[in-house]
């Protein structure tokens, strides 16, 4: 509130929202074009019960960054590489002029450096072969290195995002129902509406995950395996790792590591030997496993190099290690059914209002499930049941028309 008592700022958060959080809230990524202090933050998490993000990815903001740093201080923070990599035009424009080699090794050094001592290393060759001592921006992008060159955040989970690109999808998504000129009351109404329609999204992902047939493109008992278990989505880019892994080849490397740790070289066979890039593996005796390239810590989902070892042990199935919940099947349920805690006056429920929005999260998902499928072919029995959950559907629907006019009326008196 201002110092007239007016709503000067507010932190709405929907229930279904929270509940999603608490089955993903550990990626978080924020539009920094709103309010970027502390007290969005600071309410921010008490909204969310205080349950810390792993990474949090927003553009480069330096209000923001103060902010975070000091409310969140052991949150990864991450710049959106899509907005530092588009002022490399205008920055480098006179260095891409030129030197007719300076773009290559510069995009090298940045993209193609697997390990932070790799950068550091193209790093410094870069500067000396450029000259780039005193290059004020590029210094000043190096020191907050850490921040959004790969090598450096993909040691840390992020969902495989680099970009606030999600972000920025949600605010042309909710453009369509919310305007700057919405009112309170108006953007409460629409909010709602919004939140609705992509939750009809998520269900009907989450129908063709459970029912749609996957197919498989190389039968093995690793594929079927990961078809059981990953989100339609999410097996889709299992297949991709699995279909690129069958170019690659393991080789043990002798003298290096213990009883207790296996090292392997993976490199690529289809190229020729002066173009590939040696990928190493650690197998530890207790069956953990890492891979330089860090897909795995970075997005959660096995990589092609970790794949092409296991199936060199003939293994049938993906190790539990190496399965990240979020991305399987049951990804979405582990925090439980949508909290139903409505305020209550001794043993009554406080109002009429609170009651019936208490019935209508209960009916949801009926509502929500029906909508997903067309009865064919079905039983006598079956058709039944769908008959008597329409009528129910239709007579609460009816209902809640006449309980609105209702109230309407006593409005009006």
């Amino acid at each position: 509130m201002d110092e007239e008592n007016r709503v000067r700022g507010l932190v709405w958060v929907d229930p279904r929202s929270l509940n999603a959080y608490k089955n993903f809230g550990d990626v978080v990524t924020f539009d920094s074009t709103y309010r970027t202090n502390r007290w969005v933050l600071k309410t921010w998490l008490e909204a969310v019960d205080n349950k810390p993000h792993i990474t949090i990815i927003t553009d480069q903001d330096i209000a923001l960054s103060n902010a975070i740093s000091e409310v969140m201080p052991n949150t990864n923070h991450t710049y959106c590489t899509w907005h530092i990599s588009s002022k490399f035009p205008e920055k480098l424009s006179t260095l891409y002029t030129q030197y007719s080699e300076f773009k290559t090794d510069f995009n090298a050094c940045i993209y193609k450096s697997l390990s932070s001592t790799e950068f550091e290393g193209r790093w410094e060759d870069l500067k000396e072969k450029y000259d780039l001592e005193n290059h004020n921006w590029l210094n000043d992008m190096y020191a907050i290195r850490r921040q959004w060159v790969f090598a450096s955040t993909k040691q840390h989970f992020a969902a495989d995002m680099t970009t606030t690109s999600r972000s920025e999808s949600m605010n042309s998504f909710f453009d369509e129902y919310v305007k700057a000129s919405t009112g309170l009351k108006e953007f409460i109404e629409n909010s709602q509406k919004t939140l609705e329609s992509q939750y009809l999204w998520e269900v009907q992902a989450d129908f063709d995950t459970e029912y749609k047939e996957r197919r498989l493109f190389s039968n093995s008992s690793m594929e079927i395996h990961a078809s059981k278990i990953y989100t339609k989505e999410m097996f889709k880019r299992f297949q991709k790792e699995l279909q690129k892994s069958q170019s690659f080849v393991v080789k043990s490397m002798k003298g290096c590591g213990d009883y207790l740790l296996k090292m392997y070289l993976v490199e690529k066979s289809t190229l020729p030997e002066i173009n590939r890039r040696n990928f190493f593996l650690k197998v530890s005796i207790d069956g953990s496993y890492s891979c330089t390239w860090k897909k795995f810590e970075h997005s959660g989902m096995i990589c092609r190099h970790m794949i092409r070892y296991l199936n060199k042990k003939q293994k049938t199935m993906i190790p539990q290690d190496l399965v990240t919940m979020r991305w399987t099947i049951n990804g979405n349920k582990v925090a439980g059914p949508l909290p139903c805690t409505p305020r209550m006056l001794g043993n009554v429920v406080e109002s009429q209002t609170a009651r019936y929005s208490g019935l209508c999260k209960a009916f949801q998902g009926l509502s929500v499930i029906g909508s997903c499928s067309v009865p064919r072919k079905r039983g006598k029995r079956e058709m039944e049941m769908w008959a008597t959950a329409a009528m129910f559907h239709w007579w609460f629907r009816n209902e809640t028309l006449r309980l609105r006019r209702i109230s309407a009326f006593r409005l009006q008196i």
